[in-house]
């Protein structure tokens, strides 16, 4: 009976765990982002990853993070998650879905433009020996408001 317990407890307190790491993850994912750290951004992802933005999708770790890169790099992006709704799947895969919400302020065609997005990121993930990765991501956008590049001011420096 105690062993069945003891049991019963190791795996909650691997749930408990699992999840937050994955809630880790996520939250690295989008600072390294916002930071356009992108080497490190690349550690997160396996090496098969998948992303599908909603206007491109692109197969392979290295593929993606160009495709995340080449749409930010040089602009200023911050990207929030919260309240995921994480299913594992299997004892080294899991599912979640993020509420997002995201300001993104880049260059196209030599024309500033900013926006203030909402959706959902859709997601996969693999346990490796590495500990947890992102597998894929789709993001799901249900709102994006265009904003006077104008009107966006930065953020007063900091002592």
């Amino acid at each position: 009976m105690a062993e069945d317990a003891i049991a019963q407890l190791a795996a909650e307190l691997r749930h408990y765990r699992d999840v937050e790491e994955i809630t880790t993850l996520k939250a690295r994912y989008c600072r390294l982002v916002d930071q356009q750290d992108w080497n490190a951004f690349a550690g997160l992802l396996t090496d098969d990853y998948r992303l599908d933005n909603g206007t491109t999708a692109v197969e392979g770790r290295d593929a993606a993070v160009a495709e995340v890169a080449r749409g930010l790099t040089g602009g200023s992006s911050i990207h929030h998650v919260h309240n995921p709704e994480i299913t594992f799947t299997g004892p080294d895969t899991a599912t979640a879905i993020w509420p997002l919400e995201d300001w993104a302020h880049f260059t196209i065609g030599g024309k500033p433009v900013t926006f203030h997005g909402f959706g959902h990121y859709h997601e996969a993930y693999a346990r490796t020996a590495d500990g947890w990765r992102i597998a894929s991501t789709v993001i799901a956008r249900l709102r994006m408001d265009r904003i006077d590049p104008e009107a966006a001011v930065p953020a007063p420096a900091r002592d």
